[in-house]
């Protein structure tokens, strides 16, 4: 189940790294939610400026309530972006480049395109690794069960049958 926290660990977090498919797939959902805003907020100034009193507050209420509302997904888009830089190994000072006409499409192309580094790199570990995971099939261990119901272990190298394969 979703949390509050999950939600700020997910959006609103500057700390760790994000490889290229979640931080896609989160833009993506943030922009299909400022969409549904502006949508909305859209037709209801344009339903009440319908009226014929030829009232221009509602519209000019409807851009300024967009404006505000989208304060924390615009927010939340460069924090993605900063936790993107830390998995190309980069410092976020780099997210200043997208204030640059030109060159912030370049730089959103190598963002969204660049592999991050892979390994452990200065912001913290890489998420794609499965180290430190448990494996969901693991081989290592076989419990058993002796006659007088105690339960021991054995591992690979300690197997009692003989297979004949040497194990050094």
């Amino acid at each position: 189940m979703f949390q509050i926290d999950n939600i700020r660990e997910m959006f609103f977090s500057w700390e760790g790294r994000l490889n290229r498919k979640p931080y896609i797939l989160r833009c993506l959902a943030l922009g299909l939610i400022m969409t549904a805003i502006y949508i909305l907020l859209m037709v209801f100034a344009f339903t009440t400026a319908a009226t014929p009193t030829g009232n221009d507050l509602p519209m000019m209420g409807a851009f300024g309530a967009t404006y505000i509302l989208y304060l924390p997904f615009i927010i939340s888009g460069y924090l993605l972006a900063i936790r993107r830089l830390h998995d190309l190994d980069l410092s976020a000072f780099f997210i200043l480049l997208s204030f640059v006409p030109v060159v912030s499409f370049f730089f959103a192309l190598y963002v969204i395109f660049k592999k991050g580094t892979e390994g452990p790199n200065s912001y913290g570990p890489d998420p794609l690794s499965t180290e430190g995971e448990m494996p969901v099939f693991s081989t290592s261990a076989v419990n058993t069960t002796n006659s007088t119901g105690i339960a021991t272990a054995q591992t690979d190298s300690d197997t009692s049958h003989d297979s004949g394969v040497s194990r050094s």
